[in-house]
C-alpha cells in the first residue's frame, strides 16, 4: 500500500514537470528540437527515476533522495536571488516530492515485511 502511495506521488511529480516543461517550451514557441532539449530532458529524467523506483523500490528510494538533494542544491546555487515565496514554491514542488518519496520507500516498513509498533502498544503490519 505504501509503495502505491509513492508511485502515485512520483507519477504526479514527474508528470507535472514533464507537462510544465513542454507547456513552457510551447509558450516560448520553440521548435521541436528546443522542446526536446528544454522541456523533455528534465521531465524524462524524472520519469526515468520514477520508473526505476517502480521496478526496484530500494534503489528508487536512494535515487529519489539524491534527486531531492541535487535539485535543492541546484536551485539554491543558480536561483538564490529569487524572492522567498518563489524559492519556497519551487523547492516544495520540485525537490520535496522526490525527497519524501525516497524517505517513504526507505522507511523500514515500506516493503510490507516488517511491522511498526505504535506508542499505544498495538502492532500494525505495513
Amino acid at each position: 500500500m505504501i509503495v502505491w502511495l509513492v508511485r502515485i506521488m512520483s507519477a504526479a511529480w514527474a508528470g507535472f514537470w514533464l507537462w510544465f516543461g513542454v507547456a513552457s517550451a510551447i509558450h516560448e514557441q520553440l521548435l521541436w528540437q528546443g522542446i526536446a532539449l528544454y522541456a523533455l530532458r528534465p521531465g524524462l529524467i524524472f520519469v526515468a527515476i520514477m520508473t526505476i523506483a517502480w521496478l526496484w523500490p530500494r534503489l528508487g528510494g536512494v535515487l529519489f533522495i539524491l534527486t531531492g538533494f541535487a535539485l535543492a542544491a541546484w536551485y539554491a546555487i543558480y536561483y538564490g536571488h529569487m524572492p522567498t515565496g518563489t524559492k519556497i514554491f519551487v523547492l516544495s514542488t520540485m525537490a520535496l516530492p522526490p525527497f519524501a518519496c525516497g524517505l517513504i520507500l526507505l522507511w523500514p516498513s515500506a516493503d510490507g515485511t516488517r511491522s511498526v509498533r505504535l506508542h499505544c502498544g498495538t502492532q500494525v503490519s505495513a
